[in-house]
């Protein structure tokens, strides 16, 4: 069983508008500044340059319920997967991630993960309450 960190954020936007945004993966350099720095589409593939070089990355269908999962697969063929949701809060919503930590990742690392996560959900949050 892994570690896990989950970490969330309240935006003042409803949760459709949120979710649609998130869903798209050419909208991932705006909030997720952590690892993407910018991003392309290449067929049907969407193509993101990291701090570590190019990456695939792929959301899970659209779908009702609010579910953002995201897989990134980095150069080496490693897959990693991004659990995250947007829940309704009213008028507003809650955005949230999930961090896994796999066993070659250090203690610190985690840590550092976390934290940069936060900082993309409060990107993404200052993000959408400019629109």
């Amino acid at each position: 069983m892994f570690e896990v960190r989950t970490v969330s954020v309240t935006i003042n936007q409803p949760m459709e508008e949120v979710y649609h945004f998130v869903h798209q993966p050419m909208n991932m350099a705006a909030w997720a500044k952590s690892f993407c720095l910018s991003v392309a589409q290449k067929g049907e593939e969407w193509s993101i340059e990291t701090g570590d070089g190019h990456a695939r990355v792929r959301f899970v269908e659209d779908n009702p319920y609010g579910v953002l999962d995201y897989y990134v697969t980095v150069a080496t063929g490693a897959e990693i997967f991004n659990p995250m949701r947007v829940i309704s809060n009213g008028a507003h919503c809650e955005v949230l991630a999930t961090l896994f930590r796999s066993p070659e990742v250090s203690e610190e690392d985690f840590l550092l993960d976390g934290a940069m996560m936060s900082n993309d959900l409060r990107k993404l949050k200052e993000t959408m309450e400019l629109l």
